[in-house]
């Protein structure tokens, strides 16, 4: 699939929303961004996505739809605790990442061409 056509899912607070979707449409990646998420959440199709990006705890309105809609995820912390190292364990390897802020961007690229590589049924 050609990257441009491949899609990004960014679930942020809006700042750190726009910093991504700076970072991921500069490596030619086409970026959506959603603010306002709970449970599940109707408004989002994740199959049109290859890879979500989030932060935690930001994103605990969604964990339950992570967990079992097979999408790649990187999730981004502040820290680490043991809510988020049992979520990680359930997302699965290799479709679950963390990164611990502040992030370095050119390991946050890496990580996200690592993630769009990846095999989406895997762990599914």
């Amino acid at each position: 699939m050609d990257m441009l056509k491949k899609r990004i899912l960014i679930v942020d607070e809006m700042r750190f929303s726009r910093i991504c979707s700076a970072i991921l449409e500069k490596e030619g990646y086409a970026t959506s961004s959603v603010t306002d998420v709970g449970p599940n959440n109707t408004k989002l199709n994740y199959g049109d996505y290859e890879l979500l990006v989030t932060s935690y705890p930001f994103c605990t309105g969604i964990l339950e739809d992570l967990m079992h809609v097979g999408i790649p995820t990187i999730i981004l912390s502040d820290h680490m605790n043991r809510d988020l190292m049992m979520t990680l364990d359930h997302l699965g390897k290799p479709r679950s990442h963390c990164m611990i802020k502040p992030i370095d961007y050119n390991k946050f690229r890496d990580v996200v061409k690592q993630a769009m590589n990846s095999d989406r049924s895997v762990g599914v």
